[in-house]
């Protein structure tokens, strides 16, 4: 090591390394820590990149609404009381003058309610 000129001057140990340096040679680096011109490096730009969080809430919310109230929807095929066509109560007895045939096509080709 040389000689040190007082004033201004004194011994200073590196963080890293562990030798001792005039403290006109010593920096502090951006960790806080005092390094020679050896271990001295600067902070890599990608550690300062700020990312906003994810917003989890909805932009709106609607009043709470009661689940027992709903509305039912009922088609041609659904209120007519034949098997294995009506929908659950939307059955009625006599509702359709629609024969079995004609509704039975109706469900199966996708244009039911079901």
């Amino acid at each position: 090591m040389k000689k040190t000129k007082w004033p201004g001057n004194w011994k200073v140990a590196c963080h890293v390394c562990g030798f001792w340096f005039p403290s006109d040679e010593i920096k502090k680096r951006w960790d806080g820590l005092l390094v020679c011109h050896k271990d001295y490096e600067t902070r890599h730009p990608q550690t300062l990149i700020k990312i906003r969080g994810e917003k989890s809430v909805p932009d709106f919310v609607s009043k709470d609404v009661d689940p027992n109230n709903f509305v039912l929807v009922c088609g041609v095929d659904g209120i007519t009381a034949h098997a294995d066509i009506g929908t659950a109560d939307c059955m009625q007895a006599d509702k359709t003058t629609l024969p079995y045939s004609v509704l039975y096509d109706i469900t199966k080709m996708g244009h039911g309610t079901r």
